[in-house]
């Protein structure tokens, strides 16, 4: 970036307004109101901005409707081109996330048993250490929780019903 020359704006200044973002109003300093010098060299470099313009837009301006339709028609083609190599593609991913799904589907049984079997083996050892009554009162919850799982493998209250010989006075 330049230095300022007496109080001067520097040619990223001048640059600035004369390509202002889009959208955005030109903002004028005070000193283009005072200054001929930095206004001559704001319509200078605007004038540069217009004649270059002017060379990027005059060849389309010169094109026939022909060859804007030639031109569209390319255009086209590409983008035809373009979306047809992409559909092969999603093929394999597709395959990819289908065999991921199922791999889960035949795993995820297996680590909910083993969960279970180790809840099975620590709760069994942490019942070692309960009183009769806590004992009891853990083996209802966990037929509780067993049940509604519908884990009952021994049919309908095959091993929650209660021991008829049991003292009824103890369990309480």
């Amino acid at each position: 970036m330049e230095k300022r020359d007496a109080g001067h704006l520097t040619d990223d200044e001048l640059f600035g307004l004369a390509l202002p973002p889009a959208g955005e109003p030109e903002a004028l300093p005070a000193h283009l109101l005072q200054c001929a010098r930095c206004g001559r060299a704001l319509q200078e470099w605007k004038s540069a901005v217009r004649e270059l313009a002017r060379d990027e837009v005059e060849p389309l301006a010169r094109r026939s409707s022909e060859e804007w339709r030639a031109a569209e028609d390319r255009t086209l083609e590409r983008i035809r081109r373009a979306g047809s190599r992409r559909a092969p593609r999603s093929l394999p991913w597709a395959v990819g996330v289908a065999a991921a799904l199922l791999l889960v589907a035949f795993l995820l049984p297996a680590v909910r048993n083993a969960r279970e079997r180790t809840a099975s083996v620590s709760d069994s050892a942490a019942a070692s250490e309960l009183s009769a009554a806590d004992a009891a009162d853990d083996q209802l919850l966990r037929d509780v929780a067993r049940l509604s799982r519908g884990d009952d493998d021994a049919g309908v209250a095959g091993g929650l019903v209660p021991d008829p010989s049991a003292d009824a006075e103890d369990r309480l």
